[in-house]
C-alpha cells in the first residue's frame, strides 16, 4: 500500500513538473491570441491548438523512450553528424534566442511592468535568469523541484481563471474574418516550441523517473500516466485561454499586441486583483519552463564540448545568452522568431513520429528520406514567408494534399520515407542494415 502511494505520488510530481515545462510564456499569450482572431469558430482553432500544443509534445516524450531515452537515439538512423547539427539549431536557434528570453520578456510585460512600471527591463531580466540560474543549476533535482515547488501554485492560479473566464465570460465570440481558423491556430501554435521542449526534456523526465527507482516497464508506465496528467492539464488551461480570447472577439481590435490582450482579458475577468494574479502566473509559468529548458541546453553543450564547457558554465552561457536578446521585448522576439520554427518545427514533428513507429520501419532509409523532403519543402515556406521570390515553388507546394491545412509537409515525409526504404535496400548490402537495431533497455 505505501509503494502504491509512493507511485502515485511520484507520477502525480513528475506530471506537474511536465506541465509547466510545457506552460511557458508562449503558452499562456498564443491561446488567446488564437482565441480572438477565430471568434465563433473558437473550437475549430482549438483543436488545431491543442495538436501542435498538446498531442505533438507528449507523443515527443514517448517517442524519445520508445527509441532508448535519449534525442541522441532519435537521430542515430539520420547520421551521427546530424544530431549535433539538428540539435545545435533547435537549442540556439530556439532555445537560446526565442524560447527563454521571450519567457524573461513576458515576465517583464505582463508582470513587473504592471506594478513597477519605472523599472527598467533588464532589471527585470536579470533578476529572472539569476533565479533561473539558482535552480538549473542542480541538474539532479530540476524536475523534483519544479513539480514540489513551483507548479501547484501555478495549477492553481491557472485553474481559477479558467473556471472564471468559462461561467463568468467577459462577452460573446463574433463571427471573424478567419477563413481557416484550424490551420491558423495549428501552425501559430508551432511558437509555444512546446515539440521541441519535449524532445529537450524527455531526457530529463526520464531521469527523474529513473531516480526515483522505476526502470523498464515501469519507467514506462510512470511516464505515460504523467504524460496523460500533463495532457489534461494543458487541455483544461488551453481551452479555457482560448475561449477567454475568443469571448473578446468583439470588444478588441484584431491587431492587439499579444501580451497587452492577456493583460486586457485578465483585468476586465478580475479587476484589479486580476493584475496580481497574472503576474503570479506569469512569473511562475515561465520560470518553471525556463529552468526546464535551461537545463537541458547546458546539459547539450557540457556534452558537445566533450566537458570542456562544465554543466554549470553552459547554463551561465544560456542565461547571459537569454538576458541579451529578452531585452528586444516580446513582440520583437515573437516577429523573428516565425520563420525559424517555419524551418525546423515541420522536421522535429516528422522526427516524433519515426521515433513512434521505430519498431515498424524497415531501415533507417525511412527516416533520411521522410527527414530530407520535410526539410526541403519547410526551408521553400520559410523562404517565402521571408519574401524571397518563389512563387512558382510555393504554389506547386500549395498543391499538395493537406497545405490549406498546415499540413504541406506530411505527403513529402510519407513518400520520402517510402523512397528512402527501397534506395538504401536496394544500395546497401544486407549486413549493413544490422546497424539499424532496436535500442538497448536503457532504464
Amino acid at each position: 500500500m505505501m509503494q502504491s502511494n509512493k507511485l502515485v505520488q511520484n507520477t502525480v510530481i513528475i506530471g506537474f513538473a511536465l506541465f509547466a515545462v510545457f506552460f511557458g510564456a508562449g503558452n499562456l499569450i498564443f491561446p488567446p491570441t488564437i482565441g480572438l482572431a477565430s471568434g465563433t469558430n473558437w473550437l475549430q482553432a482549438l483543436i488545431g491548438f491543442c495538436i501542435t500544443g498538446i498531442a505533438l509534445p507528449l507523443l515527443a516524450v514517448i517517442a524519445i523512450i520508445n527509441v532508448g531515452g535519449k534525442f541522441e537515439d532519435l537521430t542515430k538512423p539520420i547520421s551521427p553528424w546530424f544530431y549535433k547539427v539538428f540539435n545545435l539549431l533547435l537549442m540556439v536557434g530556439i532555445g537560446m534566442f526565442v524560447t527563454i528570453p521571450r519567457m524573461a520578456a513576458t515576465t517583464h510585460e505582463l508582470g513587473v511592468k504592471t506594478f513597477f512600471p519605472q523599472v527598467p527591463s533588464i532589471v527585470t531580466i536579470l533578476v529572472f535568469f539569476a533565479i533561473t540560474f539558482y535552480f538549473a543549476m542542480d541538474r539532479s533535482n530540476v524536475i523534483d523541484k519544479i513539480g514540489k515547488i513551483l507548479t501547484p501554485l501555478l495549477v492553481v492560479i491557472l485553474t481559477f481563471i479558467v473556471i472564471k473566464g468559462i461561467f463568468d465570460p467577459i462577452g460573446s465570440p463574433i463571427a471573424t474574418e478567419l477563413k481557416n481558423p484550424f490551420s491558423n491556430a495549428f501552425i501559430n501554435a508551432y511558437q509555444t516550441g512546446d515539440v521541441i521542449t519535449g524532445i529537450f526534456c524527455a531526457p530529463i523526465i526520464i531521469a527523474a523517473i529513473i531516480g526515483h527507482g522505476y526502470k523498464g516497464a515501469a519507467m514506462k508506465k510512470v511516464a505515460i500516466s504523467a504524460t496523460v496528467i500533463a495532457g489534461f492539464g494543458l487541455l483544461v488551461v488551453y481551452g479555457g485561454l482560448l475561449y477567454l480570447g475568443a469571448a473578446g472577439s468583439g470588444l478588441y481590435p484584431k491587431d492587439i499586441e499579444s501580451t497587452a490582450l492577456v493583460s486586457e482579458l485578465i483585468n476586465r475577468l478580475l479587476g484589479n486583483s486580476g493584475a496580481i494574479l497574472l503576474a503570479i502566473t506569469i512569473a511562475l509559468a515561465c520560470l518553471t519552463s525556463a529552468i526546464g529548458v535551461t537545463a537541458v541546453i547546458g546539459d547539450f553543450l557540457n556534452d558537445l564540448t566533450n566537458n570542456k564547457i562544465s554543466y554549470r558554465y553552459g547554463t551561465l552561457i544560456v542565461c547571459l545568452v537569454g538576458a541579451a536578446m529578452g531585452t528586444l521585448g516580446v513582440e520583437k522576439i515573437i516577429n523573428y522568431a516565425m520563420p525559424i520554427f517555419l524551418a525546423l518545427y515541420p522536421v522535429a514533428i516528422v522526427l516524433v513520429f519515426l521515433g513512434l513507429f521505430h519498431k515498424a520501419l524497415p531501415n533507417p532509409g525511412a527516416y533520411r528520406g521522410a527527414i530530407l523532403l520535410t526539410f526541403i519543402v519547410s526551408l521553400f515556406e520559410t523562404m517565402g514567408a521571408l519574401g524571397v521570390n518563389i512563387q512558382g515553388i510555393l504554389n506547386l507546394i500549395s498543391m499538395l494534399p493537406f497545405s490549406s491545412n498546415g499540413f504541406s509537409w506530411l505527403v513529402p515525409a510519407i513518400v520520402g520515407g517510402i523512397f528512402g526504404t527501397v534506395i538504401y535496400k536496394l544500395a546497401f548490402k544486407k549486413q549493413e542494415q544490422v546497424s539499424f537495431i532496436e535500442p538497448e533497455e536503457k532504464a
